[in-house]
C-alpha cells in the first residue's frame, strides 16, 4: 500500500498540469468563423468565356446582398 501512495504523490503534479492545460485551452480558445468565398479569383472568373448547351457566357461582378440566414 504504501508504494502506492508513493507513486500516486509522485505523479500528482503530472495530472494537475494535464487538467490545468485542459482547462486553460477551454478558456482561452478562439473561435474561427467560417466564411464562403468564390474558390476562383475573381479576376479569373470574369475573363473567361464558358461554353455551355451551345451558348457562351460571360461572368460579370455585381454587388448583392444576402439574406440571414439565422
Amino acid at each position: 500500500m504504501v508504494p502506492l501512495l508513493a507513486s500516486i504523490n509522485r505523479a500528482s503534479p503530472f495530472f494537475s498540469f494535464i487538467v490545468g492545460l485542459g482547462i486553460s485551452v477551454l478558456l482561452f480558445h478562439r473561435n474561427y468563423e467560417n466564411i464562403r468565398t468564390l474558390a476562383v479569383p475573381v479576376k479569373d472568373a470574369t475573363d473567361k468565356i464558358v461554353k455551355s448547351d451551345g451558348k457562351c457566357w460571360r461572368y460579370r461582378v455585381e454587388d448583392a446582398s444576402c439574406e440571414s440566414s439565422r
